[in-house]
């Protein structure tokens, strides 16, 4: 494995592939400084597209110039890198991330490939099932995520060479590390998973309570920070915060995790949590 280097930003990212994905799409920017996470700004995607522009495509490349520009960063992207290893049309991943805009030609036809190849049977990944998640990367939750983080986000740096995707690359010093994080299963490990998207006081007051555990296990944010999460109805800025977090977590023993991650992972991804 290649020297790692040091890390000096994580970047915690709650993604999305909806029309509006630039509301959707928040990110929370963080240091490490003795042990702590410090979140040192969160907002959404809108906020760095040039020429106020809000449509999806431009909020991707938005998204993809951070990622590119941050050489020294961790990434926790709440997407799926892969699929399940009977549902991949080529052998290796770096293949089938390559031939994937081909192969699927919008987030439906993916589905509906999906669909039809295991008769309407959702088959979640090894990663899936091991972390909880609440979804397979085809589900009607899930799938325009899986389409376009793959093919707008993970394909153009795989072109161009500007990120390691892990576990499927070793992490590097030169590049910005992408891993794949879901807030829900972080959640779950900490025993937070309860309802918090909603308008509702009950629902403002579990996404209270979650920022209030977390910070408890070693995260620290401003004021202003802390109550745009609390306010957030759709909880984005709060997952990107978790997003963050987990990804903290991975990056401490990541080289030795990796040395222990049998293959099947490197070709169907692995969730961080």
């Amino acid at each position: 494995m290649t020297p790692s280097g040091v890390r000096h930003r994580i970047y915690g990212v709650d993604f999305s592939g909806s029309k509006i994905a630039c509301n959707k799409i928040w990110i929370s920017e963080a240091v490490v400084q003795n042990g702590i996470l410090r979140i040192i700004s969160c907002y959404p995607v809108r906020d760095i597209v040039p020429d106020n522009k809000k449509d999806r495509d431009s909020c991707l490349l938005a998204l993809r110039s951070l990622i590119s520009s941050s050489k020294d960063s961790v990434f926790g992207m709440d997407f799926p890198f892969s699929l399940p290893g009977e549902l991949m049309f080529a052998d290796d991943w770096k293949s089938f991330i390559l031939e994937f805009a081909e192969r699927y030609t919008s987030p439906e036809h993916f589905r509906n490939e999906m669909k039809a190849s295991m008769q309407n049977r959702e088959l979640k990944r090894l990663t899936d099932t091991e972390v909880k998640a609440p979804f397979c990367v085809y589900n009607l939750r899930l799938y325009r995520q899986t389409f376009f983080g793959i093919r707008d986000v993970l394909l153009p740096l795989l072109k161009e060479n500007s990120a390691c995707m892990i576990p499927m690359h070793g992490p590097t010093g030169n590049k910005p590390w992408l891993i794949e994080i879901c807030p829900a299963s972080t959640l779950k490990k900490e025993e937070l998973y309860i309802p918090y998207k909603g308008k509702s006081l009950r629902e403002k007051q579990a996404r209270e309570y979650i920022l209030e555990e977390i910070q408890k296990k070693g995260i620290v944010t401003t004021p202003a920070i802390r109550d745009l999460a609390v306010n957030d109805h759709e909880g984005d800025a709060l997952d990107s915060m978790i997003a963050a977090f987990a990804a903290s977590k991975a990056v401490p023993g990541l080289e030795m995790t990796l040395n222990k991650l049998p293959d099947i992972y490197r070709l169907e991804g692995y969730t961080f949590y």
